[in-house]
Order: structure tokens, then sequence, then C-alpha cells
């Protein structure tokens, strides 16, 4: 009886934090931001329950299960940042251990890490070592695809908070959250508690706990109605400058982050990695794709084969990475800094330095990085960084 009672105390409570969160509008309603973003983090104050390990017992733990993990030399910053990243976690979701267990599961934190570590440290220089925002503008940062929204968890606490408005993770298994519409999670809807729940014991939203504010967005971004939307709520609404990550983009995601690169001009940053290849009906149907001024035939880049809970279902894997190259090499392409429109192919600068290919016009820069992070027969080790002008010499400079 007693938690019965407990649960359905924190579904009002819950109730009450969620209603108002971002939904498509990127300001904030005045209510949320008055009544939970203001006075100190609450995350000082959460009593210490110990889990069976200290928070630097546990650190010490999880840095020796990343010690050997691709990429883990060449972003040692980076780790050790997320690594204290992920004990901050631990001690805002002390006290409540059902929703610890569901947000920390090792291997999915681990892999998302790895995974994320060359977007992490691309994302910091541009933020951190960049001095060109106009004083007072903060970023947005767009999280297309996000799942539970993993990548933003971490740049939540590694990035500068006067330097970041908010995250605005996007994903279309997330609830819609706003004044209007029932607040009751289905069965098909991603939990948010992580970010919208409550403490069970302060009463405290975490939604206050972290130190750059994460909001949900559901967009399809499939549907064009979607898009519309996320033009006419996100990017022309939003003052500052923004940033678009996109990392797990499957088949044509990837097509539709370009998309969004190319049409919205105060999006001053891109990170994408691509991952599956576009589906085989796009190819039947004759189907060419085209992002920006380039465009080449579905035919050239379509595949078989899919993940079904976690089993790969098609032809070996690495009968397709030929494909893959060439589906990043166009999404490459079709990325638009000025080469082809606004400044000539002579006037570019082009530089192909070991595994990175880079594009510079005066309008911006683009690169094409090779990353070993996928191993044992991975192949998808491609990044993809563009940003306009003026731009961050950290990111470009040659090591």
């Amino acid at each position: 009886m007693r938690r019965l009672q407990l649960i359905l105390s924190l579904t009002i409570t819950a109730t009450t934090v969620i209603v108002g969160a971002f939904n498509g509008n990127p300001i904030p309603p005045a209510r949320l931001a008055t009544k939970y973003l203001k006075g100190p983090s609450p995350l000082t104050t959460l009593p210490d329950i110990n889990y069976g390990l200290s928070d630097d017992e546990f650190h010490t733990w999880i840095a020796g299960e990343i010690a050997n993990c691709p990429g883990r030399k060449t972003y040692s910053s980076v780790y050790e940042d997320s690594i204290n990243a992920i004990v901050q976690w631990r001690k805002r979701y002390r006290g409540n251990p059902l929703l610890w267990k569901r947000v920390f599961k090792k291997e999915r934190v681990i892999k998302e890490l790895v995974e994320s570590a060359p977007i992490i440290d691309a994302v910091k220089r541009a933020i951190v070592e960049s001095s060109n925002c106009d004083a007072g503008e903060k970023v947005t940062v767009i999280d297309l695809c996000s799942g539970k929204g993993y990548l933003s968890m971490f740049l939540s606490e590694l990035l500068p908070e006067e330097k970041v408005e908010r995250f605005v993770l996007v994903d279309k298994a997330w609830a819609i959250a706003s004044k209007e519409t029932t607040l009751e999670l289905k069965p098909h809807h991603m939990n948010w508690d992580h970010i919208y729940g409550v403490n069970p014991r302060t009463e405290e939203s975490y939604f206050t706990t972290w130190p750059i504010p994460l909001y949900t967005s559901k967009q399809n971004l499939k549907q064009s109605c979607n898009q519309r939307q996320m033009t006419k709520h996100i990017f022309q609404k939003t003052k500052g400058p923004i940033v678009i990550l996109a990392v797990h983009l499957c088949g044509t995601l990837s097509l539709k982050a370009v998309d969004m690169f190319n049409n919205n001009p105060n999006v001053k940053f891109f990170a994408l990695k691509p991952c599956c290849l576009p589906k085989m009906v796009y190819a039947k149907r004759g189907d060419v794709f085209r992002i920006g001024n380039h465009e080449f035939d579905a035919k050239e880049v379509c595949s078989n084969g899919s993940f079904n809970k976690k089993r790969w279902d098609g032809p070996p894997r690495w009968h397709l990475q030929p494909k893959f190259d060439l589906w990043a090499e166009n999404l490459f392409r079709g990325i638009d800094v000025g080469m082809e429109s606004d400044v000539s192919k002579e006037d570019a600068k082009t530089q192909h330095n070991g595994r990175r290919v880079v594009v510079a016009s005066e309008n911006g820069t683009k690169a094409k990085d090779e990353i070993t992070i996928q191993v044992d027969g991975g192949f998808q080790n491609t990044y993809i960084f563009a940003e306009r002008r003026p731009i961050t010499s950290g990111i470009w400079d040659d090591e």
C-alpha cells in the first residue's frame, strides 16, 4: 500500500513538473523557468545513499571498465570529463535506485561514450574555444534522434552554462509534453523520468538538477509536417546560434539532418555520424537523393539488412562497407558551405590529410574524418563536421 501511495504521489508531482515542458517552442514557459530555475541546485542537497561503492570507488571502477576502449587515448580529456559526468548522474539519482538502474546500463553507456567521444570533443571546441557568438547570445543544441539523450546528458555536465541556453532532445518516441495534452506515458513512449521525474526523497524535479536544461521534443523527422514545425518553432524563433548533433541516424534520416544545416543559416555547427544504409525500397522506386547542390542515385547506396533485437539480419556486414563509404561521401558532398554555389572550385581549398578530408570556402568549412571506434568487423567510423564562418580554428587546424 505504501508503495502504491508513493507511485501515485510521484505521478501527480511529475505531471505538475512536465506540464509546459518543451515541445517545439524554444522558450521555456515562464512559470517553469521561475519555479525551477532559481536558487541552488538540489543536486548539492541530495542525501548520501550508499550503492555499495563510494563515489570515488565508483569512479575508479568505471574508469577501469573503459580503460581499453577505442579512442581512450586520443580523446583522453573527453573520457576523463565524461567519467566525472557519469558520477554526477549517480549523485543526481541517488535515492532512486530503480531509475538509476534504468539509466545506467554499463554496456549501453560505454557504447554511447565511445561513439560520441569525437562529437563531444568537437562540440566542446566549437563552444568553449569560440568567441564568435554575439555578447549575451547563448547556443541552443539540437540533438536529433536523441534516444534517451545520453549525448546531451554528457554535454550538459561538460559545457559552460554561460554559453549554452538549452538542449533540445528530438525523438519520435517521446510523448508530447504541453499544457493542453495528457501527460500519461503510453507503452510506446520513451520513459523520461530521468529528465522530468521527481526525486522521492527531496520532491524536487530532476529537470532542475541539470547544469544546462534538457527539453524533449516529439518529432518524426521523416514527416514533412514535423520538419515545418521545427523550422517554425525552433530554427526561426531561436535568437542565438544553433548546434545540430546527429549521431546514429539511420538511413535517410541523415539526409534530413544535412537539409537542416543547409536550409537554416543560424545553424553554426553541425556534427553527423551516419549509421545504417537506406532501405532497398528507394532503389526499387528509382529514387534520386538530393541534398544541397548534390544528387545521387539511391541504387548506389541502398541495401538490404538490418538489426533485429541486436542480431544482424542480412548479407555479411563487411560486404556493405563500400556502399557505406559511398553513402558517407555523398552526405559530405551534400553539405553546403559555399563551394559549388558561392565559391568557384578554384577558390575552395581541399585538404587530404591522412584519414581527414577538409573543404573550406569563404562561407564555412566541412570535414569528413575516419575515426576508428568500431572494431571486430564494424566499419561505421565516419564522422562529418561543418561550421559556418567565422570558424573555430581549434576544430580545423592540422594536428
